[in-house]
């Protein structure tokens, strides 16, 4: 993880955010996950309209949703 720095607009103070460190290590790895039958569905709907496979997506909404969660 790296730190970010950024100004309170009130203060002046500089204020840090915690943002992961996602490696792309380009070595897969098979993971058992467990999901909801509805997330299911709707990852792989959304992973059809992009023309990508369900894992590519699960991996997709991992690296945008991750920095979130700091």
């Amino acid at each position: 993880m790296r730190a970010e720095a950024e100004a309170d607009p009130d203060t002046g103070e500089e204020l840090y955010a915690t943002v992961p460190l996602i490696r792309d290590l380009g070595r897969p790895v098979k993971a058992n996950l467990s999901l909801d039958s509805g997330v299911l569905a709707a990852i792989d709907a959304t992973a059809r309209r992009l023309g990508v496979i369900r894992s590519a997506m699960v991996e997709l909404l991992a690296k945008r949703g991750l920095p979130a969660f700091g």
